[in-house]
């Protein structure tokens, strides 16, 4: 008879907490609404950092609903680290994925770029920014900083800005030379040249390399003459020149 009770217990209890679970009491394991998707968001990012995190920008399409799951992405900050804005991003099936450990190497991997650029006196200004994809995996502060730029997809965007007025040819040498020490580094880099007069968003170069990809193609000067003449071309195509 003992046993018989206790059986009954385990099974009352047991309906309880699935019960109290259905209620809301316990963790989401998915969403079905914008609310739940931003509290799920939280959630599974508070477990994998072990950081509390609030979200700060969110769009009109944000959340998006599909026939089989429905997915939501916004801006987040960590509270720890408010100065860092990152992506998050999640389905209603349970994948997560974010690039805050970008902020991780910032101070480490920005450098890689700056470093040369500092040096390099045909740049009249320069700004580094390391970018990252958002990703399902889990990167620590005490991670290699080479580990991660060569496996998480992360690159250095280099802003420039060279003299204006110079023949495509000058243009040519100094952003081979760049190149040639920024290969050198074994990570990925975003190469933008302009040669602003005025304050314009028109480029007169830009170069993405990936040293993961064994079939893309190093520059050499006549490649680069052939880039910046396209680039001219598009940029007399928007202003209406062409």
């Amino acid at each position: 008879m003992g046993k018989l009770k206790n059986i009954l217990l385990m099974i009352v209890i047991g309906i309880n907490l699935i019960t109290l679970g259905g209620c809301g009491m316990g963790p989401l394991s998915s969403f079905d609404n914008e609310q739940e998707a931003q509290e799920y968001l939280l959630e599974q990012l508070r477990f994998k950092y072990g950081e509390e995190f609030e979200i700060v920008k969110q769009g009109e399409d944000d959340y998006e609903e599909y026939p089989t799951k429905n997915a939501y992405s916004s801006e987040l900050v960590s509270k720890e680290n408010p100065d860092y804005q990152f992506r998050g991003w999640t389905v209603s099936s349970g994948e997560v994925e974010d690039n805050y450990a970008a902020s991780f190497f910032t101070s480490q991997a920005e450098p890689i770029a700056e470093n040369i650029c500092k040096v390099k006196d045909y740049l009249l200004d320069y700004k580094v920014t390391l970018e990252a994809p958002i990703t399902d995996k889990k990167w620590s502060r005490d991670s290699d900083v080479e580990e991660y730029m060569s496996k998480s997809g992360a690159y250095n965007r280099i802003d420039s800005t060279m003299q204006a007025g110079l023949k495509n040819e000058q243009y040519a040498d100094q952003i081979y030379d760049l190149l040639d020490r920024l290969y050198k580094t074994k990570t990925g880099f975003e190469l933008r040249v302009d040669n602003k007069v005025e304050d314009t968003t028109e480029l007169i170069f830009m170069y993405n390399y990936d040293p993961n990809n064994t079939q893309l193609v190093k520059l050499d000067e006549e490649m680069i003459i052939e880039k910046i003449e396209n680039e001219q071309l598009i940029n007399e195509t928007i202003s209406g020149k062409k």
